[in-house]
Formats: C-alpha cells, structure tokens, sequence
C-alpha cells in the first residue's frame, strides 16, 4: 500500500474536465486508488467522487493506492499532478 500526497497546481484546481482526465488515470490500473478528504474515502475510479474532493489550486491531496500495480498506478499519478493534467 502506498500513501502519498500530490499537489494540485493548475490555476483552476479539479473542475470537470480535470475529474475526467484523473478517473481515465485511474481506471487503467487494477489497484484501488482512493484519496482521503476531511474523513471521506472516495475512489478517484468515479469521476462524481474525483469532483466532490472540491480540491482547489495549492491545495494536497491524500492518496492511498493499493494493489498489483501500485507503483505504475501512483507514476502515473505523479506525472499527471506534475503535469498540471495539461493545464496552466
């Protein structure tokens, strides 16, 4: 299992088309992805779920990652988060 924190960075934080780009992230692995908001366990594999988080520009968000392919699954996370998910 793996706990890691990633940075929101683009300007607009996660708003639906950024949801979208993060749950196609998500669903090509087989590991339970989810991130931890205020108590919440929400599954970042439901693009409903990955706009909840409500996450704003500068702000962290927890990850817990879980299975077979954990450690392709949180690169690939990295990456996109780094990337600002094509974003400013």
């Amino acid at each position: 299992m793996l706990n890691v924190q990633l940075e929101v960075r683009n300007e607009l934080g996660i708003h639906a088309r950024v949801a979208s780009k993060i749950t196609r992230c998500c669903q090509g692995f087989t590991s339970r992805i989810e991130a931890d908001r205020d108590g919440k366990k929400l599954s970042l594999k439901n693009v409903l779920n990955v706009m909840l988080l409500n996450v704003k520009c500068g702000e962290l968000l927890s990850l817990t990652i879980e299975g077979g392919d954990e450690a392709d699954a949180c690169a690939s996370l990295r990456q996109l988060f780094a990337e600002k998910f094509g974003e400013k």
